[in-house]
């Protein structure tokens, strides 16, 4: 049975929806295999590990993080799309929505300042056969037959102009001017659409993200607790909880988030100034993306007193992703609950 997903691959985080009714989210970590380990529970259980069609085996998402001698995060140059850690990447979230053998068609997204370059080479690595196994299970294969690629924060003004079944709603977001901020890993990407048309001359997309800020945070702690290395992709959830573990108990993080955050919220509010020189034209703005969960409340306070109707997206994590979902029924209908 064919379906329609969503799928966001981030920087940080993997977002994936699909009109199955499955949504998930790990880790964009990929490690090899160090050793293999012994569990008294059943492999199909435990973690996310796939198996390539040429035989190799990955630990993807929190699994790598727990398990792996060797860990690679999102890439930071575009070109990793083409490379194998995306593919594996991707077949562990295509893992995540279908079992089986099945049919589907995706929506994704690219950072602005990669789309146009690199779209059609996503689209590319997308639409075919994927043939995989999850965790030591039956080979699956999950055909992609069509793949519509989009601008990232294009996907959240989606989220809140469309109904779940891809109509369009009479609301500000969908008839009006909205300016999108979208704040990643390693991107940030400023948007502006009339009517839902994207508005070249205020869309700005640049390498400013929350990951030397993530850094500065692991590292922050690590200072104060020796016996302890956290990575960017734990701080990026621990922000979200507003505390990290330790031993056997719980951490304030925000005396280590803040003295990085507050920096980057006032770099980010200047790169708004410049691309968005008109304040006045906008109905909305719009905060979304990871950043937006550490930083969204800090960004809106000050941004009130300039721009009109400012609004962190609800679940700004899967704020993409739920646009992308909506967009798919849209263009290709519900095409039914299999998978």
């Amino acid at each position: 049975m064919k379906t329609l997903d969503g799928i966001d691959i981030g920087y940080n985080n993997i977002k994936i929806m699909s009109t199955n009714g499955r949504k998930e989210r790990f880790s964009t970590v990929v490690g090899t295999e160090q050793r293999k380990t012994f569990s008294i529970e059943e492999a199909q259980s435990k973690g996310l590990v796939i198996t390539m069609e040429d035989g190799q085996t990955w630990y993807v998402g929190e699994t790598a993080l727990k398990q792996s001698g060797y860990k690679s995060g999102g890439g930071r140059r575009p070109d990793w799309v083409e490379s194998k850690a995306y593919h594996v990447l991707l077949c562990a979230a295509l893992s995540e929505l279908h079992k089986g053998t099945v049919s589907t068609s995706v929506v994704t997204g690219l950072p602005l300042e990669h789309y146009e370059q690199w779209s059609g080479r996503v689209r590319a690595v997308y639409i075919g056969q994927h043939r995989f196994r999850r965790n030591g299970g039956n080979w699956q294969t999950v055909t992609v037959e069509d793949c519509l690629v989009v601008t990232q924060p294009y996907g959240s003004l989606l989220d809140l102009a469309l109904a779940d079944n891809g109509t369009i709603l009479d609301n500000v977001f969908a008839t009006g001017v909205v300016a999108i901020a979208d704040i990643g890993g390693v991107t940030l990407n400023l948007l502006v659409a009339d009517n839902l048309e994207e508005m070249g001359q205020w869309t700005s997309g640049d390498g400013l993200g929350l990951l030397r800020a993530l850094e500065a945070i692991a590292g922050d702690i690590k200072t104060d607790h020796g016996d302890f290395s956290p990575r960017a992709q734990e701080v990026a959830g621990w922000l979200a909880e507003g505390q990290f573990p330790y031993k056997d108990g719980k951490v304030d993080i925000m005396p280590y988030a803040r003295p990085h955050l507050e920096p980057l919220a006032e770099i980010i509010l200047r790169r708004m100034a410049e691309v968005w020189s008109e304040p006045g034209r906008y109905n909305a703005v719009l905060l979304t993306g990871g950043g937006s969960v550490a930083l969204g409340r800090m960004l809106s306070e000050q941004m009130s007193s300039v721009y009109a109707n400012v609004t962190i997206i609800p679940d700004p994590l899967f704020g993409n992703c739920r646009g992308y979902l909506k967009l798919a029924r849209r263009l290709w209908g519900e095409t039914g609950n299999g998978g």
